[in-house]
């Protein structure tokens, strides 16, 4: 199980809302500031990534929770999303030069369209799987610490 901490945004009947901030190994770097590669991935990097959890956990707003995804439906949501295209780009464009012996540009635009097609079955897929089944789990909700001052 991959784990990441999140913090409750909204609740609701069924579920919660859930941020999570991205943690990037730039950030990490003690000179991120001063280098392009940092500066673009602060730059091109989401500040939080938002998403509903279905529960039966009473969560409030402002709350942590420690939040995992399994390995594997981690694994299968990188294959659909970055080969499926690539694959699909591929295929288009090598039937496109080699069987349909078309001339460059319509080469380019079969792949194209190839890749088009694997990001929409990507999509496709992405929205059937959250409908079928829960990815993400709440596995622990986090302590608060609360400081109360004596009038």
């Amino acid at each position: 199980m991959v784990e990441q901490l999140a913090s409750v945004v909204a609740a609701e009947n069924n579920g919660v809302w859930l941020t999570t901030t991205p943690v990037s190994s730039c950030n990490a770097c003690n000179v991120s500031d001063d280098c392009g590669t940092g500066i673009v991935a602060k730059t091109l990097t989401p500040r939080q990534h938002r998403f509903f959890v279905s529960t039966d956990l009473s969560l409030l707003p402002g709350e942590q929770v420690k939040i995992a995804v399994s390995e594997q439906n981690l694994l299968q949501a990188a294959f659909i999303v970055y080969l499926l295209p690539l694959v699909l780009m591929l295929l288009a464009a090598l039937f496109a030069s080699h069987s349909l012996m078309l001339a460059e540009g319509w080469v380019m635009l079969a792949a194209l369209l190839g890749a088009s097609v694997g990001f929409l079955i990507a999509r496709r897929y992405s929205l059937w799987q959250q409908s079928q089944t829960e990815q993400i789990h709440i596995m622990q909700v986090l302590p608060q610490l609360a400081i109360h001052l004596a009038e």
